[in-house]
């Protein structure tokens, strides 16, 4: 042997054990700092891959031909755990309702870190606030709850008076026999909306801002082209550009100064007339929106200031405004493409506002039995109001409820509600998510499993009649809103707003038809974006033939419709 080959043999000698215990080192500190060290289950199961088709570098087009067919195929070839190839990444699909609920509530599964890594949007929403940075933080959770969801009732004749106005402003009434063209529903709707939730979030005298208004409708309108385009596909470069410019070019500073230039003097307005009820010895009648309850209660949420307040705001309105404006799309083209759906929906809002004018007819006779000069005129029980839209007539609608849910059950996305894994996680299947990797739920085997009945891939409006829970409750079987503790915190108004403008536009039009039938085909079950919208036909119902029972309304329209064609 050389000396060369001596000295290599004895320094590996030596360098073995070094090595070893340098690696054992190495995997302690890692495992004691949460590195991703790859933790060894027994009895582990392969997650397995599903095969490309033929020509296919990835599945997207397969998935987008027909996803019903192409998820059904994967459960029954792969089982309920499958891996496929989209949006330029690897995602671990889970099926069924329990495998859905183990994921949404498993701590260590994050649907905030999913969207994080699609689209980065945690610096664009942090260069608008200045507290709640923490990436869990429940903020927004808390003031929705404790600003609106316990609170819609108080919210409710606003709600239905601002609709009212804002649905005669922006798409009126039908004249003489022929049905009035909506060119633009989704201008039209977002301008109710917008108008409806400001009055929610920032009272009576901002929302008559013009300026707030555009702001509502164009901070979705701008956060929406940052997701979207950051989700077509994932495009890392892109992402990571588009957090750096966030915090210097980002559209919402704008939309949080007119809020902030709005809000300022009616907030000092508000402070002098609490100060002068305070004088007078007399309880200051405090606004009921979410500007007053977060001036309120500044210290117990910890903002900084108004211009934090505002821009809290903005997070708020975005949320919402996104939820409510495409569901409420979905509702006028649902209607429109389910025409049967809806004469009994005004069926039931008649009898139940007939129910409630001689509840209120029964509770005034009683008064005058006492006193027969008693005026009602002004007071709770005006005759003037017996057939308004309230939350008991909106709470009682069991079969606008249905539609509803019906609706969110059939038109959910197939492939929804990505959670990134914070750390290794063995499901019950035996299947393990690795710590990095993201785990999507098959909504198709959710929505579509037996225990929502029979016909699961058809929309039946009247499946969920009768049944709980209601359209804003999350369940297994039903995730629309996601589910566990990060479950969709602005549900219960979206829902709310949406009861009632559907009980308004049945009561007010006799139909709505499509003005381009195959796009409508392909918003009943698509994400909603403007190359696929199409114009809506209305008709009022006061300009309805009622003595000609040989043609209905809708046929009207869609006879019409097709002249125009």
């Amino acid at each position: 042997m050389s000396t060369a080959s001596a000295v290599s043999a004895n320094t590996l000698k030596l360098a073995l054990p070094i090595s070893a215990s340098v690696i054992s080192l190495a995997y302690l500190c890692a495992k004691l700092f949460n590195n991703n060290v790859r933790t060894e289950y027994e009895s582990e199961e392969a997650v397995p891959k599903v095969l490309l088709r033929k020509g296919d570098s990835t599945h997207d087009v397969e998935y987008n031909e027909d996803p019903d067919a192409f998820l059904l195929r994967c459960e029954q070839v792969y089982g309920p755990v499958f891996q496929i190839q989209c949006l330029n990444q690897s995602l671990t699909v889970v099926s069924g309702p329990s495998l859905a609920r183990e994921v949404h509530l498993h701590e260590s599964f994050s649907f905030r870190d999913a969207v994080e890594h699609m689209t980065g949007y945690r610096a664009f929403i942090h260069s608008v606030i200045k507290s709640h940075k923490d990436i869990d933080s429940m903020l927004h959770f808390r003031l929705l709850r404790d600003g609106v969801s316990t609170k819609l009732s108080s919210f409710t004749p606003e709600i239905v008076q601002r609709m009212t106005v804002m649905l005669e402003q922006q798409i009126g009434s039908s004249e003489g026999e022929e049905p009035k063209l909506i060119e633009w529903p989704l201008v039209a709707l977002q301008n109710i909306v917008a108008a409806t939730m400001a009055q929610i979030f920032m009272g009576s005298e901002i929302a008559e801002n013009t300026q707030v208004l555009q702001t509502f409708i164009n901070c979705t309108h701008d956060f929406g082209k940052i997701i979207n385009q950051n989700t077509e596909t994932r495009d890392t470069n892109r992402i990571l550009k588009n957090k750096a410019q966030y915090g210097y070019l980002n559209a919402m500073h704008k939309h949080r100064q007119v809020l902030f230039e709005a809000a300022q003097p009616v907030v000092e307005q508000r402070r002098q007339q609490e100060r002068l009820a305070d004088e007078q010895g007399v309880e200051y009648d405090r606004p009921q929106d979410m500007l007053q309850r977060m001036l309120d209660n500044v210290d117990e949420y910890g903002f900084v200031d108004l211009e934090d307040i505002c821009g809290h705001l903005i997070l708020l309105i975005l949320a919402s405004m996104h939820t409510t404006l495409e569901a409420g799309m979905n509702v006028l083209f649902y209607l429109a493409a389910f025409p049967d759906s809806l004469q009994p929906l005004h069926e039931e809002i008649e009898a139940l506002l007939d129910e409630q004018a001689k509840d209120r007819e029964e509770q005034r006779q009683r008064h005058r039995e006492k006193e027969t000069t008693f005026s009602f005129e002004g007071t709770d029980l005006d005759p003037s109001v017996d057939r308004e839209i309230t939350e008991t007539v909106i709470k009682r609608a069991v079969k606008v409820d249905s539609f509803l849910k019906e609706m969110f059950r059939y038109r959910t996305e197939r492939l929804a509600s990505s959670h990134l894994a914070r750390k290794d996680v063995m499901l019950s299947t035996g299947h393990v998510i690795r710590k990095g990797e993201k785990v999507i739920v098959n909504m198709r085997s959710v929505h579509q499993d037996n225990v929502h009945g029979e016909n699961l891939s058809e929309f039946s409006p009247w499946r969920f009649l009768g049944k709980n829970p209601g359209a804003a409750k999350a369940s297994k079987d039903y995730m629309t809103f996601g589910l566990g503790k990060f479950t969709c915190p602005g549900r219960f108004l979206a829902v709310h707003d949406l009861k009632i403008m559907i009980a308004l536009i049945v009561t007010k039009y006799s139909s709505l038809v499509s003005q381009d039938k195959e796009r409508q085909l392909g918003m009943l079950t698509s994400p909603l974006t403007y190359t696929s919208l199409t114009g809506l036909y209305v008709t009022s119902r006061n300009n309805s033939n009622k003595n000609d029972k040989t043609i209905s309304p809708y046929s009207a329209a869609l006879a019409y419709a097709a002249k125009e064609e």
